[in-house]
């Protein structure tokens, strides 16, 4: 990996993407930063006077270094794929899905499956499908909460996806269970959201699947079952994060995942580089805690995959 030191004294890592999956036709047209809806949706964002449209980490400065639009699932800002496994890359991937598959309750490796489309790097072992980080992740996260609060057996299951990102989870979940009626994905970036629309857009997801703009965030449903945060809050502001709290509060839902991008503790990201614990905001919320491990259970694996990200499951005290 060719890496630099920035003027701030941070590493940083160039961005790559896997281009033997050519792009769709009319993709890198669309993907473009003059594109007239992203134009709109940037300016409608910059506009709003709400916490979560002020940025702490996805600064227009981090996305132009971080992100190539058109190959937005390639190792950058929405997927690190090899900054954090470095050259061991392929053998942490087949590690990554010894763990997952062991886990796999709800048989999703037979569901849902990778085509390494947007520069997404995949990885063949034997004769099994072709895995991802995006694929490994939204497995092991499906079946996390189907473990701990029964999601494929919940009833008109709806979920806010708060942080959605281009909408990987949207995708596989909504393909992987039959009984989701609702899952609406919202993101404070607004890079984020036109990916999103794009993204759900292409992959043909279902009605139930809806992309909500910041601006439009009192119109998100009444009722979830669950709120999702995958590596969204750690990079937020704690007034954000407080922000997005208030939201999931007020709808009184039930079930609260947040997975940090520190292994130690929920912490945000503030305009001087500081993280401030976040957990006791959770709590004042009027949450308890009920499960907390690392994403990866396997201690021998673990080790050897060196990723230390934890599962964070709150549950509404009733």
């Amino acid at each position: 990996m060719v890496s630099r030191i920035d003027e701030d004294g941070r590493r940083a890592v160039n961005v790559s993407h896997n281009d033997a999956v050519s792009l769709p036709a009319g993709s890198e047209q669309a993907l473009r930063q003059d594109n007239p809806r992203l134009v709109e949706l940037q300016a409608t964002y910059d506009g709003l006077d709400v916490a979560a449209a002020v940025h702490t980490q996805w600064r227009r400065s981090f996305l132009n270094k971080n992100l190539s639009l058109a190959w937005f699932r390639g190792d950058n800002a929405y997927v690190w794929q090899f900054r954090h496994l470095g050259h061991a890359v392929r053998l942490r991937m087949y590690l990554a899905m010894l763990d997952v598959l062991e886990r796999d309750s709800l048989d999703l490796f037979d569901k849902v499956s990778e085509d390494g489309l947007f520069g997404a790097f995949t990885f063949e072992f034997g004769d099994r499908p072709p895995v991802s980080r995006d694929l490994l992740d939204s497995i092991n996260e499906i079946n996390y909460l189907n473990d701990q609060m029964g999601l494929a057996s919940v009833k008109g299951l709806r979920v806010l996806d708060i942080g959605a990102g281009y909408g990987r989870l949207a995708h596989r979940m909504s393909t992987a269970l039959p009984n989701l009626e609702a899952y609406d994905c919202i993101d404070g970036v607004a890079t984020s959201t036109f990916l999103c629309e794009y993204y759900t857009r292409f992959r043909e997801l279902p009605s139930s699947v809806r992309v909500v703009t910041l601006d439009q965030h009192e119109t998100l449903g009444e009722r979830y079952d669950v709120a999702v945060n995958i590596h969204s809050f750690s990079e937020c502001s704690l007034d954000a994060i407080r922000w997005w709290l208030d939201r999931i509060a007020e709808r009184d839902i039930e079930w609260l995942l947040i997975v940090p991008n520190t292994p130690d503790e929920l912490r945000s990201t503030e305009i001087d580089g500081s993280m401030i614990p976040f957990r006791q905001d959770v709590l004042d919320r009027g949450y308890e805690l009920v499960d907390d491990r690392p994403i990866h259970q396997a201690d021998e694996l673990r080790e050897l995959i060196d990723l230390h990200d934890r599962f964070y499951l709150f549950r509404k005290i009733k």
